[in-house]
């Protein structure tokens, strides 16, 4: 019985930045409150030991009634039993991808599908089940397909980058991208810019509709195309369904801004903006100069980020004869501290008395806990 539920993906920015770890903790608390869960992962995660660093990492664990979507060969290192619900036509490189129901808590290794359209196949399987939650475990390098989540979860800490500021910056850009502002009101609906995902499409004010053949806007020759085939009084809107790569879009801005100014850019959804970033933290200043200069940009998908949980630990490179690796930190508070001062979402160190903010933050997005009327 499918009902009412929500996806919510973690976001980590690299290894390390204490994804895993809360997941575990949501996981914890759902089985708490008797919040029935399931879970899957964009590609493989979930090991026992990192295997770049070797150093011990958590793993996903289950309670049981959790319902979960994973490779068949994980099956054979995952401690809990599970009673396998349905085998899909989804295959990756750890084989078909099964569901199945937790018959008694334990340790998982979670390795789901790399598409969007699967993952999408699968969270509607898992809701099926009667799930009030579903997680997704996601990552930078893997982030596409969390556009078919509700909302997400930003983890980040110093595996990421040890310079605090540095990373502090890094969010905000992360966070500035997913703020973006949602497309509505326009003469032209959004199905009917739906429809045209495969192309770039440029919608001018007397209704004419001019398809591209480029998808994405990548290089300076799709640039160029586009740029060519703008008529500057007419044109209202452009929208690029595919990836935009920032030096691409300041190109665009810095030497095309008069073409541009007073025209939308539509996107589909701000991960394509953020996949095609070399330094994500520059992102934001670049959204800042497209203002200032009169181009507007949005997005058809809008989708929140909750939260954002820090991570002091990170992976020490050392080279005593042969190369290893040892546990470290950076300052906790000054990394709390800073994120916090820049940042306006909740600041969360998910070891901490914080962990508390998140609960509540998920119960808000969940509806649950309010009294009826």
């Amino acid at each position: 019985m499918e009902i009412n539920s929500k996806v919510i993906g973690i976001l980590g920015t690299a290894k390390n930045t204490g994804k895993t770890t809360t997941f575990n903790f949501l996981l914890e608390w759902a089985n708490k409150e008797n919040i029935r869960v399931g879970l899957t992962s964009i590609g493989y995660d979930g090991e026992d030991i990192d295997n770049i660093t070797g150093l011990p990492k958590p793993r996903i664990f289950i309670q049981k009634g959790n319902i979960i979507a994973t490779a068949e060969q994980c099956l054979s290192s995952t401690a809990a039993e599970l009673e396998i619900i349905e085998k899909t036509s989804i295959i990756t490189p750890l084989g078909q991808v099964v569901i199945g129901s937790a018959l008694q808590e334990g340790l998982v290794v979670l390795a789901g599908p790399n598409k969007g359209k699967d993952l999408k196949y699968i969270i509607q399987k898992i809701k099926q089940q009667g799930v009030q939650i579903v997680l997704v475990d996601g990552a930078l390098n893997r982030m596409i397909p969390l556009v078919h989540c509700d909302a997400l979860i930003l983890t980040t800490g110093a595996s990421r980058h040890i310079d605090i500021d540095l990373l502090v910056e890094e969010t905000e850009s992360i966070l500035r991208v997913y703020n973006l502002p949602l497309r509505e009101g326009q003469n032209i609906p959004n199905q009917e810019i739906r429809r045209h995902q495969h192309n770039m499409v440029i919608f001018q004010k007397n209704g004419v509709i001019r398809k591209l053949n480029d998808y994405s806007l990548i290089s300076p020759k799709t640039l160029h195309n586009l740029i060519n085939n703008i008529a500057e009084k007419e044109s209202e809107e452009i929208y690029i369904p595919g990836i935009i790569q920032d030096k691409i879009l300041k190109e665009m801005v810095e030497k095309y801004s008069a073409l541009f100014r007073g025209k939308t850019i539509l996107i589909d959804n701000p991960t394509f903006l953020l996949v095609g970033s070399q330094d994500i933290r520059y992102l934001k200043d670049l959204l800042a100069d497209m203002i200032s200069k009169g181009i507007n940009l949005k997005t058809l998908h809008s989708l929140p980020v909750l939260a954002v949980t820090i991570n002091p630990f990170y992976p020490k490179y050392h080279r005593y004869g042969k190369e290893s690796y040892e546990a470290d930190w950076i300052d906790a508070v000054q990394l709390y501290q800073k994120m916090k001062s820049r940042i306006s979402l909740p600041v969360i160190n998910i070891k901490g008395e914080e962990s508390k903010k998140l609960v509540m933050i998920i119960k808000k997005f969940l509806n649950i806990g309010k009294k009826k009327k």
